[in-house]
């Protein structure tokens, strides 16, 4: 039941993102689009959960999709940039893990790790919501 709830709440989390607050976020981001513009790929990989998952998503500059650039502007924070390289949550069976890997136009990478259940700083789920979210509308149907 938890990891539903936790689904739940990325479901509600994405939506969010994706009226309102989205909107908000790109008034916002305006000032930072040169900050931005130096960010060309976020990747994230998630693994484990309770089936073992192993599932990759990225969007890079060239991503159509209308957050992309919310995307590309939330990477090129200082917030985001000073963040530690790893955020465990402690013993637990079935979590899915995360690894946010994100490239600058410098050739500078940037590696995170986390899993559900850890104490990771927001702006980090919100990279891998946003990621994965727009990833997954630009999937083809089948």
């Amino acid at each position: 039941m938890s990891a539903m709830l936790r689904a739940i709440g990325r479901i509600i989390t994405a939506f969010a993102l994706l009226t309102g607050v989205g909107a908000g976020t790109l008034a916002a981001a305006a000032p930072a689009r040169a900050a931005w513009s130096d960010a060309y790929q976020v990747t994230v990989a998630r693994t484990g959960g309770f089936a073992g998952v192993n599932e990759q998503y990225a969007v890079s500059a060239g991503t159509v999709h209308i957050h992309t650039a919310d995307l590309l502007a939330t990477v090129g924070t200082r917030e985001f940039r000073r963040l530690s390289p790893a955020y465990p949550a402690g013993p637990g069976a079935d979590r899915f893990h995360y690894t946010v890997t994100v490239t600058y136009r410098n050739g500078v990478t940037k590696t995170l790790a986390t899993e559900d259940g850890a104490p990771a700083p927001e702006v980090l789920w919100q990279v891998i919501d946003m990621t994965m979210q727009i990833s997954r509308d630009l999937a083809p149907v089948s």
